[in-house]
C-alpha cells in the first residue's frame, strides 16, 4: 500500500474542493501513512486461516465509520454493498470470500486496545503545530506557542452490559484541532485518577499546558506533568477544601483585572473576567506559582424573562508570571471545553452513545476509529463532520486517498 500522506491530502483537497488548503497542508511534517500505521497494530488472530491482512480490515472499518457506520453489522453491510473496486484497493478481494460482520467483530473484540490507541495517537499528534515536534525539550518563545492538552473522560453508554458495567475511556485531546493523541480504558470498578499516569506516560509535554477538571487536581498528577516538561492549569473545587479555602481568601478585590472578554451564542451573552496573582511560596500544591479567579456573567433572554447567572471558578497553574498573559490563560481554560465539542460530535454525528457494540475491546476500537476520522477529516479542512460523513459515504474513492490508494 503506497502512502505519501502530504500528497494525499493535497490531492484530496483539490478533488473535493473542501475548505482545506493544500498550501497550509504542505507545511505539515511528513507523516506516516495510514496503511503502515494500521498494519503495524499486532494481529490477535491465529496465523492459520487468516484470509485478510489486519491493515486491510482496520482500513475498511475506518472508511466504514467515516461513511456513517455505527455498528459491526453496519460495517458488514458496508463491506457487502460497497464498490468491489474499493475492497480490491484495500486488498480485500472476493477470492478470499465474502467478508462477514462476525469476522470484523471477532477481530475488534480481541485487538490490543492500547496498541491501536497508541498508533492512532501518534498519527494524530503528527498534525499538531511544528512547535510540538520540531524542537522537543525546548520551551516555546511566547505564550501563543503554548498548546493546550485537555484531559477528560467519556463513558460509552451503549456498551452497558446486563450487570451495569460500561466502557469508560480517558483521553488527552489537543485543544486545537480536537486531536486525541492518547487514550486509555479505565479499569472496571475504578475511576479516572489511576488512568492519568499511563495516559500521559512517554509524552513530551514541553510547551504544553495540561488542562483538567477538579477530579484531576491531584499532587501526583501535577508532579508527573512537571517531570515531563509541561505546565498545568487545574480547577480547584470542594475535593481540595484546604486549597480552595486559601484561594478564596486571597485579596481578589485588590487584584487588578487581567482580562475581560465578551461573547454571544445559543441565545445568551457572556462576560468573562480573569484575575491572576503570584503565590510563590504558599500554596500546598506541587509547582503552583499563580492563582486564578475566573468569573463568568451569563445573560439569557427569553420572551418570558431575563435570567442572569454569575459563576466564579478558582484554579492553580504552574505557569510563571509573564509566561502566559491573563488573556492567553483564559483562552486555555476555555479551550479545555473543545473536548466536550469532540464528545458531542462522536455522540451526535457518529452515534457513539447509541452504539450497542459492547464485546471486549470492540467499543474502544470503534471509539479509536471515530477519533481518527474526526481528527483527519478536520485536518483536511472539514468543519462540519455531518457533511464529511455524507461526502465520504457518497464518494468512497476519496476516503481511499487517505491511504494513498486509488480505485
Amino acid at each position: 500500500m503506497p502512502s505519501n500522506t502530504i500528497a494525499t491530502l493535497t490531492r484530496h483537497c483539490r478533488a473535493t474542493q473542501s475548505s482545506g488548503s493544500p498550501e497550509n497542508l504542505s507545511r505539515l511534517p511528513e507523516l506516516p501513512g495510514l496503511a503502515d500505521l494500521l498494519d503495524a497494530v499486532p494481529d490477535p488472530r491465529s496465523r492459520r486461516g487468516r484470509r485478510h491482512r489486519i491493515g486491510s480490515l482496520l482500513a475498511l472499518c475506518l472508511i466504514a465509520v467515516l461513511s456513517g457506520a455505527r455498528s459491526l453489522a453496519a460495517i458488514g453491510r458496508y463491506a457487502r454493498d460497497t464498490d468491489p473496486a474499493v475492497l480490491a484497493a484495500l486488498g480485500l478481494t472476493r477470492t478470499h470470500g465474502r467478508l462477514a460482520a462476525s469476522t470484523v467483530g471477532r477481530l475488534l473484540a480481541r485487538i490490543d486496545g492500547d496498541a491501536l490507541d497508541a498508533a492512532v495517537g501518534r498519527f494524530l499528534a503528527s498534525f499538531a503545530a511544528p512547535a510540538l515536534t520540531d524542537n522537543p525539550g525546548q520551551a516555546p518563545a511566547n505564550d501563543r506557542d503554548l498548546h493546550g492538552l485537555a484531559i477528560d473522560g467519556k463513558a460509552l453508554r451503549g456498551s452497558r452490559t446486563t450487570d451495569g458495567a460500561m466502557v469508560h475511556l480517558l483521553s488527552a485531546t489537543l485543544h486545537e484541532g480536537r486531536l486525541v493523541i492518547a487514550q486509555r480504558q479505565i479499569r472496571a470498578k475504578s475511576n479516572e485518577i489511576p488512568a492519568f499516569a499511563p495516559l500521559l506516560a512517554g509524552l513530551d509535554l514541553t510547551g504544553t499546558v495540561v488542562t483538567a477538571d477538579a477530579l484531576h487536581t491531584q499532587n501526583a498528577h501535577a508532579e508527573q506533568i512537571l517531570a515531563q516538561g509541561g505546565d498545568y492549569i487545574f480547577i480547584v473545587k470542594a475535593n481540595r477544601p484546604a486549597l480552595l479555602r486559601q484561594l478564596k481568601d486571597l485579596p481578589w478585590s485588590h487584584i487588578p483585572l487581567g482580562d475581560r472578554t465578551t461573547g454571544t451564542g445559543h441565545g445568551r451573552g457572556e462576560i468573562r473576567r480573569i484575575k491572576m496573582c503570584g503565590v510563590l511560596p504558599g500554596l500546598p500544591f506541587p509547582g503552583a506559582v499563580q492563582a486564578i479567579q475566573a468569573k463568568r456573567r451569563r445573560v439569557r433572554r427569553t420572551p418570558a424573562r431575563t435570567k442572569i447567572t454569575i459563576t466564579t471558578v478558582y484554579a492553580v497553574t504552574s505557569l510563571k508570571p509573564g509566561r502566559a498573559t491573563p488573556a492567553r490563560t483564559g483562552g486555555l481554560m476555555r479551550g479545555h471545553w473543545q473536548v466536550e465539542a469532540l464528545h458531542h460530535v462522536r455522540d451526535v454525528t457518529f452515534g457513539e452513545d447509541a452504539s450497542r457494540v459492547r464485546t471486549a475491546s470492540a467499543p474502544r476500537a470503534m471509539a479509536a476509529f471515530r477519533n481518527l476520522a474526526i481528527g483527519f477529516a478536520g485536518a483536511l479542512g472539514w468543519t462540519n463532520m455531518a457533511e464529511a460523513v455524507e461526502h465520504y459515504h457518497a464518494n468512497p474513492a476519496h476516503a481511499l486517498q487517505w491511504f494513498g490508494l486509488t480505485m
